[in-house]
């Protein structure tokens, strides 16, 4: 079987479990943002402009996502890592899905090369 004929995999996303239910990292195959760790809060976010910018063009996409979903509360990026902490009035049924979708989208854009 050639390569030709094979479907592309879907973006490799892990998800962590912490001890504390309210918190989860998502791991990804490949950096999402700068060499940087940056903490973002949902009561401080529209002052973090600085921050994002810093994340380049996909990793600030990524964070504006995951942080206008209902129920996230904080967001610890690495370039490879998202830690997020939710309300715990939310399920991780309704918004994981969406977080991993979210960071799939971010390592297929960060896979296209750009040609001059």
């Amino acid at each position: 079987m050639n390569s030709e004929s094979r479907p592309p995999k879907p973006s490799q996303v892990l998800v962590y479990r912490h001890p504390n239910l309210d918190i989860r990292s998502f791991l990804t195959s490949k950096e999402i943002s700068s060499y940087r760790v940056e903490y973002f809060k949902r009561a401080s976010f529209e002052q973090a402009a600085d921050s994002l910018k810093a994340l380049g063009a996909i990793g600030k996409q990524a964070i504006r996502e995951i942080m206008a979903l209902p129920g996230v509360e904080e967001v610890h990026i690495k370039p490879r890592e998202l830690r997020i902490k939710k309300r715990t009035s939310i399920s991780w049924n309704d918004i994981e899905p969406k977080i991993i979708k979210i960071l799939q989208r971010a390592v297929r854009k960060k896979q296209i090369v750009r040609i001059k």
